[in-house]
């Protein structure tokens, strides 16, 4: 990836726009990466209109770039190439860029979350899709001090949210994050994804709305 032109996604104004169409008269903020390698990603919040509702944040960038699906899976899974990131947090959870730009981790590790996995299929030349989990490292590091939270999976919300078509008939695939702790994702290794889901179902929002100390749902 060593002195690749950064490319933009040709898609972004068609994500921004169906974003807002599903998530309506909400204020937009919009973080810029500042060190992009060769995609240019960009982080938008749809802010939560009330205190009982949530933050929408979404990556557009990632979808520059179709990601490497495996041989077999094609053409007939061609459509899941291109992808964005989404992600909801608790009305309450408040990211500021303070001036001297030295941000608070507790707050801000799921948006680097978000900049991590939009990069990750590119660089490893692989792909990533619903019901995939990674976790932060080997050793099932939390993602921050605040929170046991140590992995992710790739959710999904309704269609007409979690996919969109641009004008040119390519998919653009929206996967919202859900962060897990080491025993769910150890827990869905061994008993699949439904069964993990299952489980997830139990909580505010399927898991899908970030909360640093929500209850673990594989716990023994």
């Amino acid at each position: 990836m060593e002195n690749q032109k950064i490319v933009n996604t040709p898609y972004g104004k068609e994500i921004d726009e169906h974003m807002k169409k599903q998530f309506p008269e909400r204020k937009e903020r919009v973080f810029y990466e500042q060190n992009s390698e060769f995609l240019q990603i960009e982080i938008h919040l749809l802010e939560a209109p009330t205190k009982k509702d949530f933050h929408v944040l979404y990556t557009v960038g990632m979808s520059a770039l179709p990601m490497t699906l495996p041989e077999d899976l094609l053409p007939e899974y061609q459509a899941l190439e291109r992808a964005e990131i989404l992600l909801l947090l608790p009305a309450e959870w408040s990211l500021f860029m303070p001036e001297d730009g030295k941000v608070d981790n507790r707050l801000w590790w799921p948006v680097n979350l978000m900049k991590y996995l939009s990069y990750f299929p590119h660089e490893n030349k692989t792909w990533l899709a619903f019901g995939h989990t990674l976790p932060n490292s080997e050793a099932y590091e939390p993602y921050d001090d605040s929170t046991k939270l140590c992995g992710v999976m790739l959710g999904a919300l309704q269609e007409e949210i979690s996919i969109l078509r641009g004008k040119d008939g390519t998919q653009i695939n929206l996967y919202p994050l859900i962060p897990l702790y080491k025993e769910e994702i150890e827990g869905k290794q061994e008993e699949g994804t439904e069964a993990l889901i299952t489980r997830l179902s139990t909580l505010n929002g399927f898991g899908m709305i970030v909360f640093p100390d929500r209850p673990n749902v594989w716990a023994k």
